[in-house]
């Protein structure tokens, strides 16, 4: 019997963006028995010219039978993501922001395996770029060392998580609701730095999903290319993204 997943996305107005990501992704890796899977969305109402929230949900029901929605008065990024997460009901969530290409087909039962297998696992990510043809590579300033399931797991534990395309297990999720907070960037919560979650963040591991000389999975380039030609620009705290603010 299939599991379900729940898939929490945080996106804005941009369908354009965003009809690409859903077909790409509903190709290649949601395509098994797709009434097992759940769309949890926040909507931040910042984007294209004459777009509304209801044209991002309706593009959504396109793709997927069950979505679930919320759309904020004001944009704030560590608050979209704390809110598709305190819906999550499934024991998978698959998280994806709404500017991402999958690029070759997955079979999610595959992932979901490695991190039923791995009990110290907490997620799975998918690379943007070719993984090298070696057993030890480097990536987001650490070593990530292969594992024959299929997985490279990452040597420090202490600042490895991230947004990027990624499987996380629901109790991940669950225990660290409570000490998320709305002023900092999501990704930068979890690091061994934060005192509200370093003992979270060590109890857990983090791999990459994939193979020696795997190809590219991922890639983000249409978010890159939208915000050239957009506008809103990511303005910074410091070195942390919270929200989309006008050029």
């Amino acid at each position: 019997m299939s599991e379900k997943v729940d898939i929490t996305m945080t996106a804005v107005l941009r369908t354009s963006v965003l009809r690409q990501t859903l077909e790409t992704f509903s190709e290649n890796l949601f395509w098994k028995k797709p009434d097992r899977f759940r769309l949890i969305v926040n909507i931040d109402p910042v984007g294209d010219k004459g777009e509304k929230a209801k044209h991002v949900i309706k593009l959504c029901q396109q793709f997927f039978d069950n979505v679930v929605y919320n759309v904020p008065k004001k944009p704030l990024f560590p608050r979209a993501v704390i809110w598709v997460w305190s819906q999550v009901e499934a024991n998978w969530v698959f998280h994806l922001e709404d500017d991402w290409l999958l690029h070759k087909k997955i079979d999610i039962d595959e992932m979901i395996d490695i991190l039923k297998k791995h009990k110290s696992v907490a997620t799975l990510r998918m690379l943007n770029k070719r993984i090298p043809r070696k057993r030890k590579f480097s990536q987001w300033k650490t070593k990530y060392i292969y594992h024959k399931d299929g997985m490279f797991i990452a040597v420090d534990r202490g600042r490895q998580f991230g947004l990027n395309p990624v499987l996380i297990k629901k109790k991940f999720i669950v225990d660290a609701l409570p000490k998320m907070v709305e002023t900092k960037n999501p990704e930068k919560q979890f690091r061994v730095s934060n005192k509200l979650l370093r003992e979270h963040v060590l109890r857990w591991e983090y791999a990459i999903y994939g193979k020696p000389g795997a190809s590219q999975l991922v890639d983000g380039k249409i978010g890159y290319r939208w915000r050239k030609g957009s506008a809103f620009k990511k303005p910074r705290d410091g070195k942390q993204f919270l929200k989309w603010a006008p050029r």
